[in-house]
């Protein structure tokens, strides 16, 4: 088993395709890092501010504008092909093609701080004060279930569990498809004469174990080199700024040190993130053996690509699920509740429930019993039905090898 191993990995990770996939990765990662240099380089204009012209009827309000947008700047005069602002029996803000929702949003946000400006400005200030009162009242809002993960955290949570999970996605039918050209190529039979298919099932299993958690550990290193470079070179500050500017991020930094520790990573964030990659890792094991079981009953590359597509469409239906019942509400009961104790389900649940509610310790070790055990079972039926597969199969053709003789 130790040299079938060895054997596999060594072929797995020692080859053009494998170094080629991750100087792309490599070229990914610094592109994103680099991202606003890149921007500023290829399209010299895009990090200008949009201007946005006014005419006279909109002149008593332009000194009410919030100057310290860095969107917008402001121009009196008319210029087709750019956005125009009016105030006609009501503000029109004219373009010639429909702006984006954000763009939108931004200049409605704009014309109302105004028109509120200008009219507090007008009043005297005890009555300034009196409507400021009434049309910003102070509002609490107390949530009585306990969340530990906060908004920013959770964001970013659920963006590195989807990433690992379409990732273990990508790798989900590498060892069945393994399966399938070793049959095909006549290379199983060959393997079989020193070893049997219950000793070689098992390698299979560890194989796609390990290629998982090396290539997690893999593209982590790349992921924090990319990163460090960037440090170094101005600890971020054009990245996050470009970041802030389109929405994409909501922390108040200014570099990536000031953007973790406004994230406040606590041990409470570091728990949830190693307990969601536990429940993703059996589910995917779990998925992988169920793969290579089938794909021992598999004689051709055809009708590997035949199941393949089934076990995609199923795992992102699981995802998109998941999407549909990401609320609070909908994960503490219900389908949300029951998937999050699920196998292969709970890869996704469980962690979704763990950002956004406060999780009982007897419910996640639940879980992980019930996907444990599952891994179990399947582990143990699987090597009965893998053997059956591949004897059968090897079987069949030499009887037709025979026949043809």
């Amino acid at each position: 088993m130790k040299h079938l191993i060895n054997f596999s990995l060594s072929r797995r990770f020692r080859n053009k395709v494998t170094v080629i996939l991750h100087l792309l990765i490599v070229t990914l990662l610094f592109c994103f890092v680099f991202s606003d240099k890149i921007i500023e380089k290829l399209f010299i204009n895009s990090q200008d501010l949009t201007n946005i012209y006014y005419d006279s009827s909109v002149s008593e309000y332009i000194n009410y504008f919030n100057e310290d947008n860095e969107l917008f700047r402001f121009k009196a005069g008319y210029k087709d092909k750019e956005i125009n602002l009016k105030n006609v029996d009501g503000w029109i803000i004219e373009s010639e093609f429909a702006l984006d929702p954000m763009t939108s949003s931004h200049i409605h946000v704009l014309i109302e701080d105004a028109i509120i400006n200008k009219w507090l400005n007008e009043m005297s200030f005890e009555s300034s004060n009196m409507v400021l009162d009434n049309i910003y009242p102070d509002i609490k809002e107390v949530t009585l279930s306990k969340v530990g993960v906060s908004v920013d955290k959770q964001n970013i949570s659920m963006f590195l569990i989807t990433g690992i999970y379409f990732a273990m996605l990508s790798f989900s039918t590498m060892i069945a498809n393994e399966v399938v050209y070793e049959k095909t190529s006549r290379v199983l039979e060959l393997v079989l004469t020193s070893v049997d298919t219950s000793t070689h099932y098992l390698s299979k299993m560890i194989i796609g174990w390990l290629t998982i958690l090396i290539q997690i550990l893999m593209v982590g290193f790349e992921v924090g080199l990319a990163i460090l470079i960037r440090n170094y070179y101005d600890q971020g500050l054009g990245l996050i700024k470009m970041l802030q500017k389109y929405g994409l991020i909501q922390v108040k930094a200014n570099t990536f040190k000031e953007f973790l520790t406004a994230l406040d990573i606590n041990t409470n964030l570091l728990s949830v993130l190693l307990i969601s990659l536990l429940y993703l890792m059996i589910g995917m094991v779990i998925i992988q053996t169920i793969m290579v079981c089938i794909s021992s009953f598999i004689n051709s590359v055809e009708e590997s690509s035949g199941i393949q597509a089934p076990v995609y469409i199923i795992l992102l239906i699981v995802y998109y699920t998941a999407l549909a019942l990401n609320s609070p509400s909908k994960l503490n009961e219900g389908l949300g509740y029951y998937f999050s104790l699920t196998p292969v389900f709970s890869m996704l649940f469980m962690p979704m429930r763990l950002l956004l509610l406060d999780v009982s310790f007897y419910e996640v070790g639940l879980g992980i019993i019930v996907s444990l055990i599952t891994l179990s079972l399947t582990t143990y039926y699987g090597a009965y039905i893998y053997n059956i597969g591949i004897l059968g199969g090897l079987n069949m053709k030499k009887k037709k090898i025979g026949d043809k003789k």
